[in-house]
């Protein structure tokens, strides 16, 4: 007699009804009427519960071989039905659902058809799916399928591919999970998002989303900050037309200078050099349209010079005075020496005269600057008229320069030193200027400084200069010492040199010391 037997039960009873059973039978044999029975029913409950739990596991175990197999192998969808079915017999329907979930999450390699099937047989990401399912399991299905949903966008909006975005957005009704609310509302939010941010704008796709989701009038369903940059993103290349046209025309208004230095084709130098010409109203300007290129043109912005609308930020606070203040520099020097006597032996006490009054030159110079610049901003029309009738081989930068703003000051100050030190000194300064802008022409800026760019060798300019100016120090220090006498060169008189050894009434110390008597040697050099 089987433990089956015993329970009167089938041998496929599930471990809740040989529990209910042997309750029941448990009523009838009694531990103090029949010992004997009570031991029959209590083995035979035990080696039931023993069976049914092996049995479960090898199920569970087949079923779940059955499940790695076919998703393994690509198979039809009424093959897997077939499992599905089998299972479900054996009473192994979750179990059957929760193999086939960790596959359809962990392995690439199930078929579009067996996924298809699956969600729309369990339902799964929808308000009917089971309830047993382990939520880790659902949220990682989830994630699955917006990465996979997100990725193909993304890649065709990666590659300017119009057609490729328009069909994976089609492809949205292949997805049921999306009908959710929640789903939806991040499919929304992704879209938007990704329209936003990308660098790639076409018109004929945002206009498939937003028939699409439904982007129309006051009730539109997209996010608001992004559904104003979208509008504007649409009417871009109105915009862009506009700017354009702006950064061609005469740089008269602050919004024209704006576009100019951001929009016109120009080469870095040259961007450089116009943005030394800006006022403060100009500089706002062109933080109003780098903001609005950033966030409504990435694409534009992302092709300006290093990539960004703000590549003009250093340029804002800086001035370019370093080539100013070295001519001043060089041609206060080279007048004074010019200058000179060479044979007197002053040349060091010379130029340090000229340093001096370099320094001086420099401080006037800027007082006289800041009351200048306003005014050359306010003629700004005029000067650019007049820059226009220019020779264009006269600016450093292929900039014409500005009569008002660059040459009256420039001319002012070469004068200036010139009525003190010489023409050799305002000639000297032009020509200083003059070489510096010649090399600014030939050089090949990018956005950082030169000195950022390579650190050392910006310090390995400066130490040559400090090299060639204790050089030229020592030069000048050397032809003075060849000229200067010592104290007891020439500087005492005649007779102290020469009669103060001699009697009074020595003939040659009676008359008047000559030329000759009186310079000895250095008469004759």
């Amino acid at each position: 007699m089987t433990c089956w037997d015993v329970l009167g039960l089938p041998s496929d009873a599930d471990g809740r009804t040989i529990k209910r059973q042997y309750a029941t039978l448990l009523k009838k044999t009694r531990p103090d009427d029949d010992p004997e029975g009570f031991q029959r029913l209590r083995e035979a409950y035990e080696e039931a519960l023993n069976w049914q739990q092996w049995a479960q596991e090898q199920d569970t175990a087949t079923v779940t071989e059955v499940v790695a197999s076919t998703v393994v192998a690509p198979v039809a969808a009424d093959t897997l039905q077939a499992h599905y079915q089998q299972a479900m017999a054996a009473g192994l329907g979750l179990e059957f659902e929760v193999a086939l979930l960790k596959r359809c999450i962990a392995d690439d390699e199930v078929s579009e058809e067996d996924r298809r099937w699956a969600f729309e047989t369990f339902q799964w990401l929808s308000a009917w799916q089971r309830l047993e399912l382990p939520q880790d399991l659902i949220d990682a299905l989830a994630n699955r399928c917006k990465n996979a949903l997100q990725y193909s966008l993304a890649l065709a909006m990666a590659q300017r591919d119009e057609a490729g975005f328009l069909a994976a957005y089609a492809a949205r009704f292949d997805q049921p999970w999306l009908k959710q609310p929640a789903h939806t509302q991040w499919f929304n939010q992704m879209l938007a998002t990704m329209l936003t941010e990308s660098h790639f704008w076409s018109p004929a796709v945002f206009e498939a989303v937003r028939a699409g989701q439904g982007w129309h009038g006051s009730e539109h369903g997209c996010p608001e900050d992004e559904w104003q940059h979208l509008l504007r993103r649409q009417q871009g290349p109105v915009f862009m037309a506009h700017q354009r046209a702006l950064a061609a025309t005469a740089p008269d208004t602050p919004q024209q200078r704006a576009a100019r230095l951001l929009l016109a084709p120009m080469s870095l130098g040259q961007r450089r050099a116009f943005a030394q010409r800006l006022s403060e109203p100009d500089w706002d300007a062109c933080r109003t349209l780098a903001a609005t290129l950033k966030a409504d043109h990435p694409e534009v912005a992302f092709a300006m010079p290093g990539g960004t609308p703000y590549f003009w930020q250093d340029w804002e606070t800086a001035f370019d005075t370093l080539p100013l203040l070295l001519a001043i520099v060089v041609g206060c020097l080279a007048g004074a020496l010019f200058q000179a006597p060479w044979q007197a032996g002053v040349l060091v006490s010379t130029a340090g005269d000229a340093f001096a009054w370099s320094i001086a030159y420099m401080a006037g110079g800027a007082l006289a600057w800041q009351v200048w610049r306003p005014l050359a901003h306010r003629l700004r029309v005029l000067d650019e008229r007049l820059a226009a009738k220019l020779p264009r081989w006269l600016s450093p930068t292929r900039l014409p320069l500005l009569p008002v703003r660059d040459l009256i000051p420039g001319a002012a100050m070469s004068i200036a030193i010139s009525l003190q030190f010489g023409p050799a000194a305002g000639l000297t300064l032009v020509a200083v200027l003059a070489a510096v802008g010649a090399g600014k022409r030939r050089a090949r800026l990018s956005v950082k400084e030169w000195a950022a760019i390579f650190p050392r060798k910006a310090m390995g300019a400066i130490g040559l200069g400090a090299i060639a100016f204790a050089l030229v120090f020592g030069a000048l220090k050397y032809l003075d010492s060849r000229h200067q006498v010592s104290r007891n060169q020439g500087l005492q008189q005649w007779t102290e040199r020469v009669c103060s050894r001699m009697p009074r009434n020595a003939e040659a110390c009676q008359a008047p010391a000559t030329h000759a008597q009186w310079y000895g040697q250095e008469a004759t050099q």
